[in-house]
């Protein structure tokens, strides 16, 4: 039997390794919704819906198929504003200190400048220039790059794709949870070895549609959003920054540290009234400040030098 083809769509080839495409879950969106503004703000609370999903059974990397153009979708992350990112902050925080520190064990040489792309208020970039980096960021958000800047730091309303860096070259490129919103994340890769310096590096997380969170909810995983164009695994992440010329140093999965009101708020598009009678509970006990480590293998963190 043939592998079922998108609703109403031809079935396009892999994005990275150029295999045949199958459907693996069929859209849950009534073909030709809307994406609203408020659903690809980081905060959204618009999971498990998802316009068609399509794998590679070749190497692992998956995709959906939108019903909006990229730059409608540009055009709405432009314009998103999600003061709510800054409710954990000092988990977010926490997390970006982790994944620096684990950037800065494979420096070849001492810090010297990052870019981080899809740099929403400045959180990481204020880290990175308390350790002494020089910090420079994108932002398409214009609330979010507004508010970076008003922190003093070094923010272009924009994206990777309309960056002029002036000839300049970075020694490190970051992308915290943004590789799997790009149309093209290999283009955007390779764009991204045009930004470095030789033998620098780019380090993201993103999000694995191979680990066990996704195997075990499957059609119900809360990382499928509509905002999500592709979705990982380790092996198509491998395969992806050595196609473009990058040597992996290091790739596993990395926790997610939140504030157990957040995680619940986030839960009731999944759970409902479940999640909603949780969040209650927490409040009465005084729980939902309490900082949770989630950790079901739904984001890794890559790390990978410019050969």
């Amino acid at each position: 039997m043939s592998a079922p083809t998108p609703s109403g769509t031809e079935t396009p080839a892999c994005l990275l390794c150029g295999g045949p495409l199958r459907l693996l879950y069929p859209s849950n969106v009534p073909r030709g919704t809307a994406i609203q503004r408020d659903e690809v703000a980081c905060t959204s609370s618009y999971i498990s819906l998802y316009d068609d999903i399509l794998i590679c059974d070749a190497c692992g990397l998956a995709r959906s198929v939108p019903t909006i153009d990229s730059e409608e979708l540009a055009s709405l992350y432009g314009a998103v504003e999600d003061p709510d990112y800054l409710v954990s902050e000092e988990e977010r925080r926490a997390s970006f200190r982790e994944a620096l520190e684990e950037m800065e064990r494979h420096l070849s040489k001492g810090k010297g400048s990052v870019l981080e792309i899809g740099s929403a208020v400045g959180l990481f970039l204020e880290e990175a220039r308390d350790k002494g980096w020089e910090a420079t960021g994108i932002e398409p958000s214009r609330w979010a790059s507004d508010e970076a800047r008003s922190r003093g730091l070094d923010v272009v309303t924009g994206t990777l794709e309309d960056y002029d860096p002036n000839g300049k070259t970075f020694d490190a490129v970051v992308l915290w949870d943004v590789l799997e919103h790009l149309p093209d994340p290999v283009a955007a890769l390779r764009r991204i070895g045009e930004l470095l310096e030789p033998g620098g590096l780019v380090a993201f997380t993103t999000v694995n549609i191979g680990g066990m969170g996704a195997r075990l909810l499957r059609s119900r995983w809360p990382w499928f959003m509509r905002m999500h164009l592709h979705y990982f695994t380790s092996k198509s992440l491998r395969e992806l920054v050595r196609r473009e010329g990058f040597e992996a140093l290091h790739v596993a999965t990395q926790p997610k540290v939140l504030k157990l009101g957040y995680v619940l708020e986030r839960a009731r598009g999944l759970f409902g009234p479940l999640a909603t009678a949780g969040r209650w509970t927490a409040e009465r006990l005084r729980l939902a400040g309490y900082p949770v480590k989630v950790d079901l293998g739904d984001i890794l963190l890559v790390v990978a030098r410019k050969t």
